[in-house]
């Protein structure tokens, strides 16, 4: 069973948290006092955190896992949360458990392979090699205009997840590919990408529109990739607190 802390009274509209690579469930503890009224439950997802034994192999593999979660924890339809990592995982959720969610609410992932040319795959790899380095990690974390520089790195100041972790990550978001499964999700999905990020995660937002049956896109105006750091209270504001019992 992957790790996950719950915050926010028993009988609250419950929310599930999926963080982004390198970091772990701890990543949305600015978020959650925005939303009281919800039972949140931040998971540390495969290879990362206190979830680090249990390899990440695939998207769907890690959404398997977090849905045995949900299982065990809710018995009717959630809400889902994801940032990158998470957000790629989180979609695979819709598609493989659609009876769990009632809503979806993703930031920073695309709908189809981004293009990436042999170079930089290589500069990837090596930036997730620097990630070992905890200043690194941290000026990373500075970087997505965070303060809590500790998110990176576990209680003992090791990185949340292997640099191998990381590296193999970053090629299956690189080559994800949703299209084939955006008609079948059923939840209703809030897709959100901030006024920086990459062309391509921008230029998904109509995709989803438009193949998604349930589906509003935004941009998040100024904002990066890791924007919860930036704006947490914004972020917070586009999270339904729904009750479906």
């Amino acid at each position: 069973m992957l790790h996950h802390v719950q915050s926010g009274p028993p009988n609250g509209a419950p929310i599930f948290f999926l963080h982004g690579a390198s970091f772990d469930g701890r990543m949305w503890g600015e978020i959650i006092p925005y939303l009281p009224d919800c039972r949140s439950t931040m998971i540390d997802l495969p290879g990362h955190g206190q979830s680090a034994s249990v390899p990440f192999t695939t998207f769907d593999d890690a959404a398997d896992e977090v849905a045995a979660v949900i299982r065990r924890l809710a018995h009717y339809k959630v809400t889902i949360v994801g940032i990158s990592m998470g957000s790629y995982v989180g979609f695979r959720l819709l598609v493989r458990h659609p009876e769990l969610f009632s809503h979806a609410v993703f930031s920073g992932f695309q709908s189809g392979p981004i293009p990436m040319s042999r170079s930089m795959r290589t500069v990837m790899a090596i930036s997730s090699w620097m990630m070992n380095f905890k200043g690194v990690r941290e000026k990373m974390v500075r970087s997505m205009g965070g303060s809590d520089v500790s998110l990176i790195s576990n209680i003992d100041g090791k990185p949340n997840a292997s640099a191998a972790t990381t590296r193999h990550v970053g090629r299956l978001a690189i080559d994800f590919d949703a299209a084939p499964d955006l008609p079948n999700v059923s939840a209703r999905t809030l897709i959100i990408a901030g006024e920086k990020e990459h062309a391509t995660i921008k230029q998904s937002l109509p995709v989803f529109e438009r193949s998604i049956p349930c589906c509003v896109s935004m941009i998040a105006p100024g904002m990066g990739h890791g924007w919860i750091a930036e704006a947490p209270e914004l972020f917070a504001q586009t999270v339904p607190c729904v009750d479906d019992r």
